[in-house]
């Protein structure tokens, strides 16, 4: 079903009434036909995959970060090892206000921050260091007998919503624009869809931090203990 990008070909010749082309190209459908994955995988964060990598000098940027994989478009569940360690995250504000001359500080790195596309460690990283994570990977660019979405089994009965995205730009080309909301309001509602039935059961986001933990809580900051949130 919807299996490669000609069978994609096919099913939206089919839905603008153009069998042969004329007015749309093979090459534009395709075109559209990656948009629209790329939008499903991004917004859904619907594909996941590990990645491990020893550190070299080359990776890390002002003393403790490194740059996210460009295969990824997000960090996925589950957080950020390093060297066998599970780190907790934490926030550049929180180590500013929290962990003294943080940036001085030495040692195995025992926390992780994000900034932009970056991933930073405190204490820093250094070169040897192993890190892993799951990410969201972007889906694989469609041609030939590539399948889509990154053949994740899951996303078989979502094809579709390739298909409709490829087809509402087929009517925005043509001005069609009654025709170009429709589909793509089918394609929002795909992503509504993929969302409620793949990331139902995702886990929660990150633990709040200990300062906004309601007072009397245990584990809440006592005011002057900072030692208490930041090892």
């Amino acid at each position: 079903m919807l299996a490669t990008i000609a069978e994609i070909i096919i099913d939206v010749r089919s839905l603008v009434n153009e069998t042969t082309a004329s007015f749309w190209t093979d090459v534009e459908i395709t075109r559209w036909a990656n948009k629209g994955q790329e939008i499903i995988g991004t917004e859904t964060k619907c594909l996941s995959k590990y990645y491990k990598h020893t550190l070299i000098a080359a990776d890390i940027v002002n003393s403790r970060e490194i740059r996210m994989n460009s295969d990824y478009v997000a960090i996925d569940d589950g957080g950020i090892v390093y060297d066998d360690k599970p780190l907790e995250q934490i926030s550049l504000n929180a180590l500013n206000e929290h962990a003294g001359n943080w940036r001085t500080t030495t040692g195995t790195p025992s926390r992780f921050y994000f900034r932009s596309d970056m991933i930073g460690f405190f204490p820093p990283c250094a070169v040897g260091g192993i890190v892993e994570y799951y990410g969201i990977e972007r889906a694989t660019e469609l041609s030939g007998e590539t399948v889509p979405l990154s053949g994740d089994y899951r996303t078989i009965a979502f094809r579709q919503y390739i298909v409709d995205y490829a087809v509402a730009q087929c009517w925005y080309k043509k001005n069609e624009m009654d025709k170009y909301q429709g589909k793509m309001n089918e394609f929002m509602k795909g992503i509504y869809n993929i969302n409620a039935i793949l990331n139902g059961n995702r886990n929660q986001g990150a633990m709040i931090i200990p300062g906004y933990r309601a007072r009397g809580h245990r584990y809440a900051i006592q005011y002057g203990r900072t030692d208490l949130y930041i090892d």
